[in-house]
């Protein structure tokens, strides 16, 4: 894997992960914009082309996470009713027209670079807070993505933050918008509130059997099995086959010294960097800054804020701008760069603190070092397993037979359901993390050869589909005690909303709380200030919320969190917040810029559209959708441009 990453050419994790590019979804209306060219190729963004196989494994992938979200199959006729397979296309065409705009600026990034990001995205660190193979595999795997893919998304989205840096850099929030959002985040509430427990609202009887059945035929949904399936199974685990592994003193220090510069931390600078429209403007700055200007008061001249020029310590890699990086990363402490000409503008920059590399010993990664050469003889051991099996089940083998014949471990499940689970709620534990290969579990055929499916740390299930038994809703009596319990839960919610809302109205009319509080032998109690955002005192959340819709004053109820009382509250006082100071102001600022960030990224993407032509083939597309190779006996396609 780390051979991968080494030659891989990916982009930002940080961005992945928060969906940056799903954006694109925004920025593609739904257009009519077909045309016909290559039998293979959905779509072209100017030179760039959209090959069927790329979009049907993308509409494939999406389909699965919908799956997995909805916590059931979703069959092709459903994801296209709900435009799946459109979204798709046109995200893709968002990610064609960003490759098209970065070949035509000549941008791109260093495999490096990336393997830089990767090795120090947090996401993908152990409990030691180093790089963790396991669990970048474990995410790739959460995610439904092969390595290549995410490394590919990772390449367009990096390349998104090149093109995007200089518009980002300069984005102001309006001062009504920041007025707004410091009253809504830092207005605060007290509260005088006592519990009422349910024992004190009021009884509840026993359900008749009528009323349980009646129960049971309006909340049929509660009460389905769902669908289950007997698979049988040969699992490679990495992390099992590893602790076998045996790696000799003398190999790990050969991979010591052949990879001693992976070793340790790079150097990092915090440094402050002013970007300028031209070469001139940047001259005309840094005489000023050179006899003696103040750095933070020539960027207030360009608009620009603290925010907006500091940058915390990062490693030369983490420097988007090559040309930037090797000049920064040249100057001494405190010394001012001559103008800098970027790929995105020309910048000024001053360096404000090293931190100088630091490098391991070979006894610091000796431990580390034994995994990484297990993990590649496990991998070496696993694609030799893969080729056996994978010709025995072209022979005609069965699972079963298969793995008598090479001595491998063949496992039956009796059943399974889409989550994991067997019938009586416990996990299965061939299928913990599993969630790629349930899937495929799901979409398989009893009787029907299956694809294996790779695992975390590039393992691999193989399976076949015995036996389905198909969703059912439960007879009432198999579930005529979980049917009570639910029935008592929902007249218990019932009897505490109206007895509260009887409260409420008594406090209204004018009794006091202390009074109220005391018919139940409860204790009136008084919160700290409470902003929106707090989870205070033990309190709801849903207290809280209501509270912030009512004026001072005025009553409220609302269940506790153990569900087994009643919360009736008082807002004994409101507080408008000050007036914004920079403190406040700054902090407001790093919060909601980089949603304003994603509304420019929006536009930017949309003038792209504008000067590119998308084509898209209709056949081809439809094709691809069903898991068709093109027919091309539809008659022709129709012709339209964007």
């Amino acid at each position: 894997m780390l051979e991968a990453l080494r030659n891989a050419t990916g982009g930002w994790i940080a961005k992945i992960f928060i969906g940056l590019l799903v954006m694109s979804f925004a920025v593609w209306g739904v257009a009519d914009i077909f045309g016909g060219y290559g039998a293979t190729t959905v779509a072209t963004v100017d030179d760039t082309e959209i090959s069927s196989a790329d979009y049907q494994a993308e509409f494939q992938r999406e389909m699965r996470s919908l799956s997995n979200r909805l916590g059931r199959n979703v069959n092709f006729d459903e994801a296209t009713k709900m435009g799946l397979n459109t979204q798709v296309l046109l995200r893709l065409i968002g990610d064609a027209a960003i490759e098209s705009q970065a070949k035509s600026l000549g941008l791109g990034i260093t495999g490096k670079a990336v393997t830089g990001r990767l090795m120090r995205e947090s996401a993908f660190k152990g409990s030691d807070g180093r790089f963790s193979q396991e669990r970048y595999y474990q995410l790739l795997q959460a995610n439904g993505l092969t390595e290549q893919e995410f490394l590919t998304r990772q390449h367009r989205a990096m390349i998104l933050g090149q093109l995007t840096e200089t518009i980002l850099s300069s984005t102001l929030v309006p001062k009504t918008v920041l007025e707004v959002t410091n009253k809504f985040r830092n207005e605060t509430r007290k509260l005088r509130y006592f519990a009422a427990p349910l024992a004190r609202l009021g009884e509840i009887g026993e359900a008749s059997e009528e009323k349980l059945r009646d129960y049971y035929n309006t909340h049929k949904s509660e009460f389905r099995a769902p669908e289950f399936r007997k698979v049988g199974m040969i699992s490679f685990k990495p992390e099992v086959l590893t602790k076998e592994i045996e790696v000799s003193d003398s190999d790990i220090k050969a991979y010591f010294e052949q990879n001693k510069a992976r070793y340790g931390t790079p150097e990092r600078r915090a440094f402050l960097q002013i970007p300028f429209p031209d070469e001139a403007a940047a001259k005309e700055a840094y005489e000023k800054l050179k006899n003696g200007a103040d750095f933070m008061e020539v960027a207030q001249e360009r608009g620009l804020l603290k925010g907006d020029i500091e940058f915390g310590l990062t490693a030369k890699d983490g420097v988007a701008d090559e040309a930037v990086a090797d000049v920064i990363f040249a100057l001494p402490v405190n010394e001012i760069s001559k103008p800098v000409k970027g790929g995105f503008a020309t910048v000024v920059a001053k360096v404000t603190k090293i931190e100088p590399a630091v490098i391991k010993t070979l006894e610091d990664e000796r431990g580390n070092i034994r995994k990484i050469l297990a993990g590649e003889r496990v991998a070496e051991r696993i694609l030799d397993a893969y080729d056996k099996i994978e010709d025995e089940r072209a022979g005609g083998s069965t699972l079963a037979e298969v793995a008598k014949k090479l001595d491998l471990k063949y496992i039956e499940i009796a059943e399974v359901d889409l989550s994991g689970r067997d019938g009586d709620g416990r996990l299965v534990g061939e299928f913990a993390l599993q969630r790629a290969a349930l899937q495929a579990v799901f979409q398989a055929e009893v009787g029907l050869e299956s694809e294996p499916v790779e695992t975390p740390g590039q393992g691999y299930i193989w399976f076949d589909v015995l036996k389905i038994t198909p969703e059912r809703l439960k007879a009432f009596s198999e579930v005529k005690e979980a049917a009570a319990a639910k029935w008592r839960e929902n007249e218990e919610r019932a009897l505490m909303s109206k007895k509260g809302q009887e409260l409420v109205d008594k406090l209204r009319a004018g009794e006091k709380l202390t009074d109220l509080a005391g018919t139940f032998g409860a204790e009136v109690k008084e919160t700290r200030a409470l902003k929106r955002s707090d989870s205070g005192d033990g309190l709801p959340n849903a207290v809280i919320q209501q509270a912030f819709a009512l004026k001072q004053g005025a009553f409220g109820s609302s269940s506790a969190t153990d569900g087994k009382s009643r919360i009736i509250f008082e807002v004994a006082e409101t507080k408008q917040p000050g007036s914004l100071n920079a403190d406040v102001r700054q902090k407001i600022e790093a919060a909601i810029i980089p949603e304003i960030g994603d509304d420019l990224i929006i536009q930017y993407v949309r003038g792209l559209r504008d000067s590119f032509s998308v084509n898209i083939n209709q056949q081809v597309f439809d094709d691809a959708t069903a898991g068709r190779a093109y027919s091309g006996q539809r008659g022709g396609p129709r012709n339209h441009v964007f």
